[in-house]
């Protein structure tokens, strides 16, 4: 929507805001759920279930298929294949794949348009971004059946707990459907085609929630979905006021963050029913996501996951490197996606059935790591919550080696013996090589599309490579 557009909607009474949301609604129904997404998504339905080996051998095809779209029609590729001496006979397989040089996100920034491919006119494009967590925008592009199929892998993990396209849901998620100027209930509003109510993560203040909560009480939707930070503020909110649903979700969806242990415990205690994650990025070109029995199966048909070593003394830590497959438009191959994962055995066999392989847990960004002065790298600092019930968010900023901004916001029992105990439990995993500076704030800011950071660290960024 254009600043203007923008504007003018803003004005509107909200009985017209929903309309306009509602229409809205209906072109990107139309644009998602065309028949490349329900043949997407019937194949994919069946293939989940093909052997290990099926599957590779699926991988390899369309391996080879997109290198020799992106030497034919790519000029960044050709000419890096070129000064390479590799031909696209060369590339047959993923194994093949190392050949390669890795595409950063800075490489894509600075090819732009040779990363595009000569087959697909400018005009057949469908444009986006991802601000990531830099906050550094990527301009990006797709064919048009790439944002289907996509939705197709979604919906294959959504449709493991029992939801369909036609339940009512609710989502908290980033998107300005309300604008900030104000503040006063409802802050929702109404999709009606894709049956769902928009909640603006942005409004979900202090203030706001009891507004919020009273508004939850009174719906009846199959699931919720959104981001973990936000979803986990409203089942915490519900569990220190001693709030219940009369009609809570069957299923919680989340996606987009990284989801902590403590927001699934708080999630599960407030809701009840299944709460399940899945990682995606808006590059389009790989994805993980969770089964019945809580395992995240790598999504083989999507494209292919490289999990590379971050550092020696954290072997099972990989970063994530995708080749996409269903992008013909900008085919990323071997890009660095800037997040980690956490590897499982190799020789897990997860019960659901399912052959593709296993990652223990999604860990974040490669920046969301602090790093102490005598070189150890922690990330996932969710311990703090495990029984802080005193602490409501924390943030962690590091700009130097030596030390770390904690931001607090406070629950209202918070005490001094509470701030004690905070920094006593930061010095045991951290140790007391580095300093901590404590600012207690009433919100924490999320970024432009309401993500939540829990670390924001220049010094690891600089240092992960």
């Amino acid at each position: 929507m254009t600043s203007n557009a923008f504007n003018l909607y803003s004005q509107l009474p909200v009985c017209l805001q929903n309309l306009a949301c509602s229409l809205a609604g209906l072109k990107i129904k139309r644009d998602r759920y065309d028949r490349t997404f329900h043949d997407s998504l019937k194949s994919l339905c069946e293939s989940e279930w093909l052997t290990l080996a099926e599957l590779q051998a699926y991988q390899d095809r369309q391996v080879a298929r997109v290198i020799k779209h992106a030497y034919d029609t790519v000029p960044y590729y050709r000419r890096v294949m070129d000064e390479n001496r590799l031909i696209p006979s060369d590339i047959t397989k993923t194994a093949d794949l190392v050949q390669l040089p890795l595409l950063s996100k800075d490489m894509v920034r600075e090819y732009g348009d040779q990363l595009l491919s000569n087959s697909v006119p400018k005009k057949q494009m469908v444009e986006g971004h991802t601000g990531g967590t830099t906050g550094k925008a990527l301009q990006l592009f797709a064919d048009k059946g790439t944002q289907p199929r996509q939705w197709a892998v979604w919906w294959r993990h959504r449709r493991r707990f029992g939801l369909d396209i036609n339940d009512d849901f609710i989502v908290f998620a980033g998107r300005n459907v309300i604008p900030l100027s104000n503040m006063n209930p409802p802050f929702w509003r109404r999709n009606i085609p894709m049956h769902q109510t928009y909640v603006s993560i942005h409004h979900m203040t202090k203030q706001n929630m009891p507004a919020l909560l009273d508004y939850l009480q009174k719906r009846k939707v199959k699931y919720y979905s959104g981001y973990p930070s936000a979803v986990y503020l409203v089942a915490k909110y519900m569990l220190d006021n001693g709030i219940t649903l009369p009609n809570p979700p069957d299923v919680t969806v989340l996606g987009a963050e990284t989801l902590l242990p403590h927001q699934r415990r708080a999630m599960k205690e407030a809701f009840g029913g299944r709460i399940t994650d899945q990682y995606g990025a808006s590059e389009q070109c790989g994805n993980i996501s969770e089964c019945e029995h809580g395992n995240y199966h790598v999504d083989m048909e999507f494209g292919h996951i490289e999990f590379l070593p971050l550092k020696e003394d954290i072997p099972n830590v990989r970063r994530i490197v995708c080749t996409g497959f269903w992008n013909d438009a900008m085919p990323l191959i071997r890009y660095e996606t800037g997040d980690l994962a956490t590897i499982s055995s190799e020789n897990f066999t997860c019960p659901c059935g399912r052959k593709s392989p296993v990652v223990e847990k999604i860990d974040g960004r490669i920046e969301s790591y602090i790093i102490t002065p005598d070189g150890r790298q922690a990330g996932r600092l969710d311990f703090i919550f495990k029984d802080s019930w005193f602490i409501e968010e924390a943030q962690f900023i590091q700009e130097n080696i030596s030390s770390v901004k904690v931001k607090v916001v406070r629950s209202p029992e918070f005490k001094d013996e509470h701030e004690k105990k905070l920094l006593s439990d930061l010095r045991n995993y951290l140790g007391d090589v580095i300093q901590f500076e404590i600012e207690y704030v009433d919100a924490i800011p999320r970024t432009a599309n309401g993500k939540f950071r829990q670390i924001i660290s220049t010094v690891s960024s600089n240092r992960a490579n």
